[in-house]
């Protein structure tokens, strides 16, 4: 009883938190979309003149921009932000489409993050409570709230990336799971390009054979929805150059300019564990967003370490834990380590980290019945 109460209570909080945080920031969902603003900031930014441009366009701006040029104006997904994939900023062109503003699909972004998080969370943790207290220290992390008002790609493919693992989970017990865990994957590759797929693809691939052979042509026939969401997303670059060989070379473009990204190898285990990092200038910054909680989750997620990972009836955890580090190890390796590329995990980091905290606490209560009962 006492549970249901603390339950509610903690929904009646993140809610009301959240309807405040809306309500203080409602600038940012009530303005009118402007084109030819953006369209003029654009035309003036870095993208189009160069060095010569006296003054610079944000990724939120250009995003905007991008998503507005795609669905408005039909334009070709390699000609503005060629960078990364069309599909989120094809949903803030959406966004724009249906509410006249940019920002408030990230508001719906937010409410589904928290619901998948909640949804794994109750696979792993096996408790109504504890998966609640992990959605409130979700909606209370600075940067993700600082993603709902700004018109950016991490916030959408934090949720696919977020679903796929959830929907992967569920696939477990039901095999047509697995078609929309695919689908998400497909979507998050379609928002943002990461390299990691191969590496989770690869785990995911080795789960299906040791643990669920029967399903393993299913898993390899249901990947397919990954190229072909991808190959969707960039219809309107087939409609201008209709030809596979200009597609795949302007593949290769883009992969030439994720190589010359700054790679700071380590950079966001100083990000994450002090709050600082090195910039691509190679100068010391701190990180606004940082919190204290951040790198005590991590050291309680990644020490989630138990001889009966490899039980079958830990597979969950194990899936959980595994994409988790997988990531982390592209993180380490492959980017400039800024905490915006954490964000994709940090819901399974944190479901880690309270799972860990679970078992101290039922080791802990073993231990002094225990010895209780040893002195009785």
């Amino acid at each position: 009883m006492k549970k249901n109460i603390l339950w509610w209570l903690l929904l009646i909080g993140i809610v009301f938190k959240f309807t405040l945080f809306i309500f203080s920031h409602k600038y940012y969902f009530t303005r009118k979309f402007d084109p030819q603003f953006f369209g003029r900031l654009y035309s003036e930014s870095q993208y189009v003149k160069g060095q010569l441009s006296e003054g610079g366009i944000g990724d939120d701006g250009l995003y905007a921009f991008a998503g507005y040029y795609y669905l408005f104006q039909g334009g070709d997904v390699s000609s503005v932000n060629f960078e990364h994939p069309p599909l989120g900023k094809y949903l803030i062109g959406v966004s724009i489409f249906l509410f006249n503003n940019e920002n408030v699909i990230n508001i719906i972004y937010f409410v589904f993050l928290l619901l998948v998080s909640y949804k794994i969370s109750k696979i792993i943790l096996r408790d109504s409570l504890l998966s609640m207290i992990g959605i409130g220290i979700l909606s209370a992390d600075p940067l993700i709230l600082d993603h709902t008002l700004r018109s950016l790609l991490d916030l959408p493919f934090t949720l696919f990336f977020t679903a796929a693992v959830y929907f992967f989970l569920l696939s477990f017990k039901k095999n047509k799971y697995i078609f929309l865990s695919q689908l998400f994957w497909g979507f998050a590759f379609s928002t943002r390009f990461f390299p990691s797929l191969v590496l989770i693809y690869a785990f995911l691939f080795l789960l299906q054979f040791f643990y669920r052979k029967k399903s393993l042509l299913l898993f390899c026939y249901s990947s397919l929805l990954i190229p072909l969401v991808y190959l969707i997303s960039h219809a309107s670059f087939f409609f201008y150059h209709p030809s596979i060989i200009e597609f795949l070379r302007h593949k290769k473009w883009m992969l030439s300019w994720f190589a010359g990204s700054t790679v700071v190898i380590g950079n966001i285990w100083r990000n994450l564990f002090t709050g600082w990092y090195v910039d691509s200038t190679g100068k010391l910054q701190i990180n606004q967003y940082w919190t204290v909680i951040l790198p005590i989750l991590l050291v309680l997620a990644i020490t989630r370490v138990r001889k009966d990972f490899i039980r079958k009836d830990r597979i969950y955890i194990l899936t959980v834990y595994g994409v988790s580090i997988l990531y982390l190890i592209y993180l380490t390796f492959l980017t400039g380590g800024l905490q915006k590329f954490f964000m994709p995990i940090y819901p399974l980091i944190v479901i880690l980290a309270l799972s860990n905290i679970s078992c101290i606490i039922e080791t802990c209560k073993r231990r002094i019945i225990v010895k209780s009962r040893v002195k009785s």
